[in-house]
């Protein structure tokens, strides 16, 4: 190769490298799957049923100019973060740039839930600013999953619902309940208010785990600034107070004004309690409700189903139909077609004896139609509950597959098969890889040192007492017994990094402050 040829290509790669750099430049200022998301999930929205129904909570959308964003911005609670600002107003441009269908329906959704966020904020004394964090992480679609499991409009991973009294199991979800969610995350909030002594360090732990921010708070220094600190924290967090920021701004210049004339019928629901297994469709089938309907006012029941262990839940109905359900309740009982619980109905027979076979040997050539089975090796830890409630399974499926008579005897390092739906293998393959440290904090990059919170210095721990776990006792309700403790005390003080690894009889330490 001549001289002259090989500076051509020495040329072609100093160009191609300076393309590559600027590329991955602009490209790490927000990632385009940020956009695409909240995208995707205000595209969603339109299957919501007051979307498609135009007759609920009419109105117009008035729109008001933004002179100049900064001066808007900065009008917020929360700290302005230079590393942010470029960030917020690509965000804003974002929403501004949506279609009219899109940003009236973003616009009409937030404020047919405005009441519900402020309500919440105010009683646990939150700025009311923070009603701005939902359709900032989720569009306000109800139904958005993020890649780590994060669920709902607020975003709650699976370790800040149950930590905080919420539900989360197969058949019922919690988080994509509005107001309860509502009602679980601004308690979560609080509760790191009450840690952390700041609202916005409050925030952010809510955003990247309260580990995240212990460890932050240490690289940066003792006396480190809300800035300082927040540089510390991972990329993502970044993206989501830009998106919040951009959001506060576009939502208090685009108001949904409602048709007050007709606003009171759609503003009212009746509550009934529902004692046996029921299907939404036995309700629409006597009572003349849309199923659909049903599901939009009750999105926490994942398949429509209101379980044996759900019952004496309550069920949200249109007004003026819980007297009818009450009064046909015999006859929605009656109404049963197996087709509807299929998903919950045992499929395979459990073997007469556990002598059919060796002891610990798995069950052989088993074939579940619909289901592939797949390797789990256990860790340390690892119970069959926790194991069950990951991968949507039962625990006596459980022991079958795996012939195990006396769950005690199980062993980290072991390996288990678990069957799981054809179609979702490579969701569950990868839950294997997922660190069991990194539930309830999948934004933080690093690990927490050895430091002790300015939090902890304040209590008193010379009265210790132990309480005995009982059936049906989470962390938040047995703070609820104590002064001054909360869920996240009682797993700091027991070294319990998954709530749901208390077991009934289990003896807890607890330090009453009074």
């Amino acid at each position: 190769m001549s001289q002259h040829i090989k500076n051509i290509v020495f040329i072609l790669l100093i160009v191609s490298l300076v393309f590559t750099i600027k590329a991955r430049a602009q490209s790490d200022s927000i990632p385009e799957n940020y956009f695409t998301i909240l995208q995707q999930n205000i595209n969603q929205l339109s299957d919501l049923y007051f979307s498609n129904d135009s007759d609920f909570y009419p109105g117009r959308l008035e729109s008001e100019q933004v002179a100049d964003f900064s001066e808007k911005y900065n009008s917020f609670h929360f700290s302005v973060f230079p590393e942010v600002l470029d960030k917020s107003q690509d965000f804003y441009q974002f929403f501004v740039s949506l279609s009219e269908n899109d940003k009236k329906r973003l616009v009409q959704i937030f404020s047919f839930y405005e009441n519900v966020f402020e309500e919440e904020l105010r009683k646990k004394n939150l700025p009311i600013e923070l009603k701005y964090l939902p359709p900032a992480l989720s569009a306000l679609n109800k139904y958005a999953v993020s890649n780590y499991r994060r669920a709902g409009i607020w975003q709650l991973t699976h370790f800040q619902s149950l930590l905080n009294g919420g539900e989360v199991n197969r058949l019922v979800d919690e988080r994509l309940n509005v107001s309860l969610s509502t009602k679980l995350a601004t308690r979560q909030i609080k509760e790191n208010l009450e840690i952390f002594g700041n609202p916005e360090l409050a925030v952010l732990a809510f955003l990247s785990g309260n580990t995240a921010i212990k460890n932050a708070v240490y690289l940066s220094g003792k006396n480190a600034n809300i800035t300082e600190i927040f540089k510390q924290l991972p990329k993502g967090v970044s993206e989501q107070i830009a998106a919040f920021q951009a959001i506060s701004v576009f939502l208090s210049t685009n108001r949904f004004i409602p048709d007050l004339t007709t606003l009171g019928q759609f503003k009212s629901y009746d509550t009934v309690l529902v004692y046996r297994q029921t299907h939404f469709n036995q309700i629409a089938k006597v009572i003349g409700i849309p199923a659909k309907q049903i599901k939009n006012l009750n999105p926490q029941y994942k398949f429509s189903i209101v379980s044996e262990n759900s019952a004496g839940k309550k069920l949200i109905l249109p007004h003026g139909k819980g007297d009818d359900f009450v009064v046909w309740n015999d006859s929605i009982n009656n109404v049963f077609d197996s087709v509807d619980f299929q998903l919950i109905t045992q499929k395979i027979e459990y073997p007469p004896a556990p002598n059919r076979q060796y002891l610990g040997e798995p069950v052989k050539d088993l074939v579940i139609e619909g289901k592939t089975k797949i390797k789990y090796r256990l860790k340390t830890g690892d119970v069959l509950g926790i194991i069950a409630e990951i991968y949507d399974v039962r625990v006596a499926d459980l022991k079958y597959w795996n012939n195990i008579v006396n769950e005690r005897r199980i062993q980290a390092g072991q390996m288990i098969d678990i069957f799981v739906p054809d179609d979702q293998v490579e969701y569950y393959t990868t839950l294997e890889n997922q660190s069991r440290s990194d539930i309830g904090n999948e934004n933080s990059g690093v690990t927490f040192q050895n430091t002790t919170s300015k939090i902890y210095e304040q209590f008193d721990m010379t009265r210790k007492i132990e309480h005995t776990v009982k059936s049906g006792e989470s962390p938040f309700i047995i703070a609820q017994k104590y002064d001054g403790v909360t869920p996240e005390l009682i797993l700091e003080w027991n070294n319990i990094d998954d709530p749901r690894r208390i077991q009934i009889g289990q003896k807890l330490i607890i330090y009453p402050q009074k």
